[in-house]
């Protein structure tokens, strides 16, 4: 794990505390239940969840590919890409809306992306079909990007939806609100966004690294932390001044001045004064991070097996809760202002949806 420095901050230094810790098993009291998927096929999968409302969740991601190789190895002499996924649960079951203008390419059919925020609902297709559509109450309509480049993030919650796009390796950051998109300058130092998170209209935060850029990884890494009040972004004093795994990749709020955050193999709080480092098990990585009404983080974990498991951090440990004994879990969300959680992953060969609620 990385040391920790003492960052000078305006308002004066800022001590970082290492806490090692080991998994301990989660509370008895903990019950998940999967909630079914009717539409899947071999090969379907789930990439992301958005849970907005407790009858408001959204799942993007594939419905089946298929490949036939008459000999092992060879070339597919018959496949299909399969077919976008993007369902909506209204609380008591799934529902499929129409994704209009979808051209369906050779390689990957699938969603790989679905926000709210600000009344809206966004996809994405996947890398390399680059598909961005609204949903207008009965249909997904296609939609222009708000800037040149690529589409490199989609973000959304009580802020609104956030994009950030890239050119000639420069990116740029947008905000949604009053039905357009606007350019929000963020300061200089924040130059890739890992992951933008809100607690409310006027309080978000964004997370990401100065150097190097995204698509390299190395020593030195440099963090960048940006706070958003519902006008413009302003630097807040990272962790740590560098390292080889500083950058930040997930955020979220639980204060105006209070938010986890998470390194690769690091969980992180910072109350407006003080960071406080948690290791994660050892030989594990953090790949996601959400925190419910208490306060408490939430993370999918790459265990030292290679396995994706649920854990929460309280009561000054990790604790793994199993939402299901052969779940392998890859995305999770929190309803905003509950105790209701979501995670979307596998059981078994087959792709599954849990909450807690």
């Amino acid at each position: 794990m990385k040391r920790a420095l003492i960052k000078a901050a305006a308002a004066g230094a800022a001590a970082v505390l290492v806490v090692s810790l080991t998994a301990q098993p989660a509370s008895a009291a903990d019950t998940w239940r999967k909630v079914n998927l009717p539409f899947l096929w071999p090969g379907a999968g789930v990439n992301d969840i958005t849970a907005a409302a407790p009858d408001n969740v959204w799942i993007a991601g594939i419905q089946g590919s298929f490949c036939w190789q008459p000999v092992p190895m060879w070339p597919c002499t018959i496949r299909s890409a399969g077919n976008p996924v993007v369902r909506q649960w209204d609380g008591s079951r799934w529902r499929e809306y129409p994704i209009n203008g979808w051209i369906y390419p050779e390689a990957d059919a699938s969603m790989r992306a679905v926000v709210v925020g600000g009344g809206e609902t966004w996809i994405v297709g996947a890398s390399g079909n680059e598909y961005l559509a609204a949903f207008n109450g009965r249909a997904f309509e296609p939609a222009e990007p708000p800037g040149d480049g690529s589409l490199v993030g989609i973000h959304g919650g009580p802020a609104g939806v956030w994009m950030s796009m890239s050119k000639a390796g420069e990116e740029s950051l947008y905000r949604r609100a009053g039905g357009a998109w606007t350019r929000t300058p963020v300061p200089a130092d924040l130059r890739y966004i890992n992951d933008i998170e809100a607690r409310t209209p006027t309080d978000a935060w964004a997370v990401g690294q100065t150097e190097p850029d995204r698509n390299s990884y190395g020593s030195p890494e440099f963090p960048a932390i940006a706070h958003w009040d519902g006008t413009s972004w302003t630097t807040v004093p990272a962790h740590i001044q560098s390292g080889p795994s500083a950058r930040l990749l997930r955020v979220a709020p639980v204060g105006p001045d209070e938010f986890w955050a998470t390194t690769s193999d690091t969980l992180l709080h910072y109350d407006g004064g003080t960071w406080t480092e948690i290791q994660a098990p050892e030989g594990s990585a953090i790949n996601d991070l959400v925190t419910d009404e208490a306060g408490t983080p939430w993370a999918v974990i790459r265990t030292n097996t290679w396995e994706n498991q649920l854990f929460r951090y309280s009561d000054g440990a990790w604790q793994e809760a199993q939402d299901s004994p052969t779940a392998a879990i890859w995305d999770l969300d929190a309803v905003p202002g509950t105790g209701e959680l979501w995670t979307s992953g596998g059981d078994g060969e087959s792709p599954a949806v849990w909450t807690n609620s």
